[in-house]
């Protein structure tokens, strides 16, 4: 079932300390472009698609991803949202929102922890942040906003982050924000096990 299926409709986003959180617009082009071939190298590893976002990943090719991602959340199947700087001028990151049966877990298989896997919570939520701020403790900061906007905003009981082994500045900052580790599981398309914290 879609998120609007199970009536679960997306917040218009929040202002952080010096951030902002909305909805992803092709409009938005440019900066995510930026954004993303500023941190290739993590999402590389984030993806876990190589070589995504590949060298030659032009503007063009990022505005297709941003259309698809935009109709999704038209569509209610899946939401996904930009994190900007306070003005708007810059991409500092995004923000992804997924029903527990999505696609995506079709062929998971839970390796460890809770056996109900995703059949146990009612959303799940990926994130990054853009590699060049994380020595201020930014991915902390938005990682610690997302969590409490998500308890405040939607109408979810039993969200969790999903991330996977070969994140580990990720996986610091998910356990310094206060989360732990309910499940791992493997798809045979990935390149790492996949850990989801709540």
């Amino acid at each position: 079932m879609s998120f609007r299926d199970q009536g679960i409709e997306p917040p218009s986003g929040f202002t952080g300390d010096g951030f902002v959180v909305r909805p992803l617009l092709p409009s938005d082009n440019e900066l995510d472009h930026a954004a993303v071939m500023a941190s290739r190298e993590f999402l590389y590893h984030w993806e876990q698609e190589p070589p995504y976002p590949p060298e030659d990943f032009s503007p063009e090719d990022n505005l297709a991803d941003l259309e698809q991602m935009r109709g999704e959340h038209e569509a209610g199947t899946r939401y996904s949202y930009t994190v900007m700087n306070a003005d708007e001028t810059a991409c500092l990151g995004c923000v992804y929102f997924f029903p527990n049966d999505d696609r995506m877990w079709r062929t998971a298989e839970i390796t460890s922890g809770d056996e109900a896997g995703f059949g146990g919570v009612d959303l799940v939520f990926s994130f990054w942040a853009r590699v060049d701020t994380w020595a201020e403790g930014f991915e902390h900061t938005l990682l610690a906003g997302v969590w409490q906007w998500i308890h405040d905003a939607w109408s979810v009981q039993t969200p969790v982050l999903m991330t996977n082994v070969a994140l580990e500045h990720q996986i610091a900052t998910t356990e310094a924000v206060g989360l732990t580790r309910r499940f791992s599981y493997d798809r045979e398309k990935d390149l790492y096990t996949n850990l989801v914290y709540g």
